[in-house]
């Protein structure tokens, strides 16, 4: 048992790349179901060796700050570099499959396209004094956050339409069910900066943590978050929701003031708080497929 135990922690950066890259996988899965659309596993398995591939290889641009912020994690993908080559496999095999089958579209190569930018410097960027540079996405303050969730969040419904030939009804709501995704995404990605900041300062990424102050960032999350709740209550009341969709976007307001609550409390340890960070995209497919079964 304890041979297992050390096994799992050994492995436990790439099985997070695994968990996420499927969670993908099921989102897309569940916004099918939801809608009404054709289950096409080849797409869900692309988008998931997409995810595969572009979080892989950031894990082998973010050294810097991985060595501050999580040393396991940094040591375990530099000497085990095989895992790059694994992951631009994995995109160009997905990519490949796409195009042969037809369906490669703009929305894959906007995606591809952020997810380099994110992890190398490829945007042409003019600092005063300094002249013209080439930043990351990950660089910008805020930019990323927004990015990140922006496309991840559109994705997830984009993708299921452009393959389906079913006419979309209730738009109002499902516009809803994406901003929902949107803000879930924003909370996880922008409260991980909150807790990398250290290592982020250390590197000299410009996160909103690092330049406005982790208090100042948590408050912003906090706001969004009631606001967003606030919101779902008033499209209740005029009837533009119902009863379930808008517990449920609600939901997705409130968990993460929880478990941000338990961090900055001291209430759960770092490696739960990540666990249900990451597991945004968990409880928005759940949450999706139980509306679906109504």
């Amino acid at each position: 048992m304890e041979s297992l135990k050390s096994r799992i922690r050994e492995w436990k950066p790439v099985l997070i790349l695994f968990y996420l890259s499927f969670m993908g996988c099921l989102s897309v899965f569940s916004v099918q179901m939801y809608m009404g659309i054709r289950f096409q596993p080849l797409i869900c398995l692309c988008s998931m060796g997409i995810i595969f591939g572009i979080y892989t290889s950031n894990r082998f641009t973010d050294t810097a700050e991985d060595f501050t912020n999580d040393i396991q994690k940094a040591l375990f993908f530099q000497s085990k570099r095989i895992w790059y080559g694994l992951a631009i496999g994995a995109l160009i095999v997905s990519m490949g499959i796409l195009l042969v089958k037809e369906r490669l579209n703009w929305l894959h190569f906007l995606l591809l396209g952020m997810g380099f930018c994110y992890s190398y410097r490829l945007i042409p960027w003019y600092f005063p004094g300094r002249g013209l540079r080439l930043i990351r996405i990950k660089e910008m303050t805020l930019v990323k956050n927004l990015a990140v969730s922006f496309l991840w969040g559109g994705s997830v419904f984009a993708v299921p339409i452009m393959y389906s030939s079913t006419t979309v009804t209730g738009v109002f709501t499902i516009v809803q069910l994406g901003l929902g995704l949107f803000l879930s995404t924003l909370n996880n990605t922008l409260f991980d900066d909150i807790l990398d900041e250290g290592g982020d300062r250390v590197a000299g990424i410009k996160t909103l943590p690092t330049t406005w102050g982790a208090r100042n960032s948590l408050r912003l999350l906090w706001t969004l978050d009631l606001a967003w709740i606030l919101w779902i209550a008033i499209c209740l009341t005029l009837g533009k929701l119902n009863g379930p969709h808008a517990a449920f976007l609600m939901f997705l307001g409130a968990f993460p003031i929880g478990y941000m609550g338990l961090s900055r409390l001291g209430k759960a340890p770092k490696a739960w708080i990540d666990f249900l960070m990451e597991s945004d995209l968990l409880y928005f497919s759940a949450g999706l497929l139980l509306l679906s079964a109504r």
